[in-house]
């Protein structure tokens, strides 16, 4: 005999009741927005389920229905086809994103599907967009390192509190390097994360040593903001040429790279555009346009073999094996 579909709801019902209003709470906010409740928020949200004007449902469906879920919503459809694609063994392009949104929902798709297997290093993790570090340690397991000048520990990764300009690591020690929306902070005022840093460095002098601890044969999937070149002080924004020129000039080949524009009808790619008097948080909350490339040390050394070219040239003309549309709602 099957079981009774109201017995079924009944027990669903009593489920939801045998928590107390505190763990009710703490778990909806856990579950919808992927984070604990604010002390202010909890406060609020407990005294109404005691005087009986807010019900764990409606408590449940304010926030599913607020902002901060939408774009946990967006961010997590982006990273579910990322994943996909790398399991098929495919390298995304042409992403889109919806209007209004930052550049993490087409940057961090675009770093996942390109992901590889080995002893991966993340910099600038202690600030990283959490569902993107999530995915990243499902991904690669034990093999991850995270390295910060913040000292923040996460579980499931190899935390190490340095400088980018001067690891603490041998040479060749990584397959992989992710650079996600880090670079441009190198050599800056880092106040605004609480963090005192040496500024007569930069990007360059980043890059260089990043170099030295990837392996022959090895990638650093790196974005940055692009537009009008400026300083802001806890970062800088270069034109696409010049992001270029700091990859080359620090021994790094170009391996794969893409344009993306922030327009009034969202997130495309745009290889033709133009960074003129472009700024940062113009057109949307933070970076109104963005580079995401794939970089291997050695400026020629992936040209002077067969293989390497033959690479280099399918990767630059490959058609795009699947566009990561993330829904508007």
């Amino acid at each position: 005999m099957g079981t009774d579909p109201a017995l079924d709801s009944l027990g669903a019902y009593l489920e939801t009741f045998t928590s107390s209003d505190e763990e009710y709470v703490d778990a909806a906010y856990r579950l919808a927005l992927r984070r604990n409740p604010d002390a202010e928020a909890r406060e609020r949200a407990l005294a109404k389920l005691r005087e009986g004007t807010l019900s764990r449902a409606t408590l449940f469906h304010e926030l599913v229905t607020a902002e901060e879920h939408e774009r946990v919503r967006l961010l997590d459809e982006a990273i579910a086809l990322a994943l996909a694609a790398r399991a098929a063994g495919e390298r995304p392009r042409l992403l889109t994103g919806p209007p209004g949104t930052d550049e993490r929902v087409v940057e961090i798709p675009w770093v996942l599907a390109r992901l590889r297997s080995g002893r991966v290093l993340e910099v600038g993790y202690a600030f990283a967009e959490p569902s993107y570090l999530a995915a990243v340690m499902r991904s690669v397991g034990e093999g991850l390192v995270g390295v910060d000048l913040a000292e923040r520990e996460a579980q499931g990764i190899e935390c190490v509190r340095a400088d980018v300009r001067a690891l603490p690591f041998a040479d060749e020690s990584f397959d992989q390097v992710l650079l996600v929306s880090t670079l441009e902070h190198v050599g800056s005022d880092n106040a605004v994360y609480g963090i005192e840093a040496d500024v007569s460095g930069g990007p360059e002098e980043a890059l260089v040593e990043l170099r030295r601890v990837l392996r022959p044969g090895g990638s650093l999937l790196v974005s940055v903001p692009v537009g009008e070149p400026e300083d802001y002080g806890w970062f800088r924004q270069d034109d696409p040429r010049g992001w270029t020129r700091l990859f080359t000039n620090a021994g790094f080949f170009v391996e794969e790279e893409e344009l993306y524009e922030l327009t009034p009808d969202g997130w495309k790619a745009n290889p033709a555009f133009a960074p003129g008097g472009v700024r940062y948080g113009e057109r949307g909350p933070a970076a109104s346009a963005v580079l995401c490339a794939d970089l291997s040390p050695g400026r020629l050394r992936r040209l002077l073999t067969p293989d390497g070219a033959r690479r280099t040239i399918r990767r630059r003309l490959a058609p795009t094996y699947r566009r990561l549309r993330p829904r508007a709602g």
